[in-house]
């Protein structure tokens, strides 16, 4: 009878171990998984970020030509222009003029300025979560906080 009993408490034993073993087998999943969201999100953001750069870049080019040609056809109206062809001079600069006022509205500084600091926050908490000893609750309000906050779809 000794036998049947001592093999109890060595199973209890076992069984507490191995919830032990599945809990932190459960946290590491987890916390793999808040890992992996936040490269994830950060890769997005990076995208994003390239793709407005070079919307604002090609809007920052336009606005110059514009600007230029608006100048040079305004200054081609009042020097060389004749009475025939003045209006149509000045009609082609206003023209350029307004498109300058369009590519000015429409490029995405502050978006820009946005998803480098979301790409900052991402890069601080990737940073944070390489310690193996990280709060998963606090970093996982944060990264739901910096995507509540983003501006861009990450």
């Amino acid at each position: 009878m000794i036998g049947a009993i001592a093999p109890e408490p060595f199973e209890q034993t076992l069984s507490f171990e191995q919830n032990l073993m599945n809990d932190h087998s459960n946290v590491e999943t987890q916390l793999n998984m808040v890992r992996s969201q936040i490269s994830s999100s950060l890769e997005k953001a990076r995208e994003q970020r390239n793709t407005l750069k070079r919307k604002n870049s090609r809007y920052t080019t336009t606005n110059i030509i514009l600007s230029a040609l608006a100048t040079l056809l305004a200054g081609m109206a009042g020097t060389i222009g004749n009475a025939a062809n003045w209006k149509v001079t000045c009609l082609f600069a206003a023209v350029c003029s307004a498109g300058v006022t369009v590519t000015t509205k429409l490029q995405t500084a502050e978006r820009l300025t946005e998803a480098s600091e979301s790409i900052g926050q991402l890069k601080a908490l990737k940073v944070e979560t390489a310690t193996p000893t990280y709060d998963l609750q606090q970093v996982s309000e944060k990264y739901q906080q910096i995507l509540s906050d983003a501006s861009i779809e990450i």
